[in-house]
């Protein structure tokens, strides 16, 4: 008995193949939306997730909700006070948001390039920054937004050094501006404090950021100046580089200076949500709080030993142009008190309140 015929086989007509891709296409788009929903709560972020926030997920957030991208920086992650000080910002502003750190680090060059084409997304922009943390400078401000309340109330400006362990004892008989000049220091590329250094006559190298610690380790530069906001996050890659990387000891380096977030000029929506939240955070003591706990730690008083440092204060007049925004009253810093010579040690810094989490 022979077998049934085959039946003919179906050739997909077009129609049949558009449907199918319409919903391959759908179940994609409900895939990545169901990824990134529990990160939402009635139009808003739940601040205990910790994410980084990519491009396609940028481009499928609910209408009216604004992207908060931070750009990250060498070896930033979710833990550090910047994103954590933007969620708070952001949370306080009371806006429909979504946050993230872009889902690698960027160089300051290339983060403010992206940043000023006021695109999200797309080639100009592929990690979708639409916020930065910058040391505030002329340049930058005419090239981006800034919300200008300082990010640590002025402490980016006070810095201490990484060193090579050699260099110490070469380090402990710098007492002024002028024993400072005669040391080689090194800063990042496209950072806002290279003019500054120059117009106060210091010898200074750039780099890219990646190879900040390594010229270090190698003993190629005597001083790494670094704002002691950022010091604590910092040690890590230092001690990855060499054990023989150590933080300086002797000195406080000090100018007017300050940390802006930065957004794009037509980015109206994000601008006023960061403003409007950093006023209530500070208004309500949350943002002390957070500046306490995050950056004013054990570690960083341990380490820091401030009331034994020597400061050299430095002129920063092109700088003070970028600060005259700053309302008094959001300063940390006693910049007036310290640009006049009236504190000299780190001993008097420790007199005063804001302070004393710092100190003996």
């Amino acid at each position: 008995m022979s077998p049934p015929p085959t039946p003919p086989r179906r050739t997909p007509h077009f129609g049949d193949l558009t449907v199918m891709s319409l919903l391959i296409s759908s179940l994609v788009l409900l895939v990545a939306y169901i990824a990134i929903r529990p990160r939402f709560s009635h139009g808003r972020l739940l601040v205990d997730q910790l994410h980084d926030l990519t491009a396609e997920e940028v481009s499928l957030l609910p209408e009216g909700t604004i992207p908060v991208v931070l750009g990250r920086g060498l070896g930033e992650n979710n833990r550090g006070f910047k994103i954590q000080l933007l969620r708070l910002v952001m949370q306080r502003s009371g806006a429909p948001h979504a946050i993230g750190l872009t889902a690698s680090a960027l160089s300051q060059d290339a983060a403010v390039d992206a940043l000023a084409t006021g695109v999200v997304g797309g080639t100009d922009n592929p990690q979708a920054i639409t916020v930065g943390a910058y040391g505030a400078g002329p340049e930058l401000n005419r090239r981006l937004r800034a919300i200008p309340i300082p990010i640590t109330g002025g402490m980016l400006g006070l810095r201490v050094g990484w060193t090579h362990h050699n260099r110490l004892a070469g380090l402990e008989g710098v007492h002024d501006r002028e024993d400072l000049s005669r040391l080689t220091l090194l800063q990042g590329q496209g950072w806002s404090e290279l003019e500054m250094f120059d117009q106060a006559g210091l010898r200074t190298f750039a780099t890219p950021s990646q190879n900040l610690f390594r010229l270090v380790s190698e003993q190629r530069v005597d001083l790494f100046p670094q704002g002691v906001a950022d010091v604590q996050a910092q040690e890590a890659i230092a001690q990855k580089w060499s054990k023989s990387i150590v933080m300086d000891p002797h000195l406080l380096i000090a100018y007017p200076f300050a940390g802006f977030f930065y957004v794009n000029h037509r980015n109206e929506a994000l601008a006023a949500a960061i403003e409007r939240g950093f006023r209530r955070a500070i208004e309500d003591g949350s943002y002390q709080e957070l500046l306490e706990r995050v950056v004013m730690t054990p570690w960083l008083k341990e380490q820091l030993n401030l009331s034994q440092r020597r400061l050299i204060v430095l002129p920063n007049p092109e700088g003070a142009k970028a600060l005259e925004q700053v309302q008094s009253n959001h300063w940390i810093v006693p910049w007036e008190t310290l640009s006049d010579g009236q504190i000299n040690r780190g001993e008097q810094l420790c007199a005063l309140p804001r302070f004393q989490a710092l100190c003996p």
